[in-house]
């Protein structure tokens, strides 16, 4: 199967940059970000910096948003592993608090 880099001719830093494009507008286009995040994070995970972890998040709540259980499951535990072994054991919120009021 064809990659999105292998498809469209893009770099990392080019999906990482459409993905933060997608997150600064707003966007809720849940299957463009799961292919494009997939990938990033997958190949090129190490690439990313500090980035990754914003990445984690965004393609967690678009991998839920499209009824991608296997990578919205798996995600969390990266998060986790994100924290310092001496950060209380505390969950990571999936959205902020703006968001979560109704």
């Amino acid at each position: 199967m064809a990659t999105i880099s292998d498809m469209y001719d893009v770099g990392w830093e080019e999906m990482r940059d459409k993905l933060r494009k997608w997150r600064d507008d707003n966007c809720r286009n849940s299957e463009q970000i799961v292919d494009v995040g997939e990938e990033l994070i997958s190949e090129h995970s190490s690439k990313l910096g500090d980035d990754v972890w914003i990445i984690y998040e965004q393609v967690m709540i678009a991998a839920l948003d499209c009824s991608r259980d296997d990578l919205a499951l798996f995600l969390p535990h990266a998060l986790e592993l994100q924290k310092p072994p001496f950060a209380p054991k505390q969950p990571f919120l999936l959205c902020s608090k703006p968001l979560c009021q109704m």
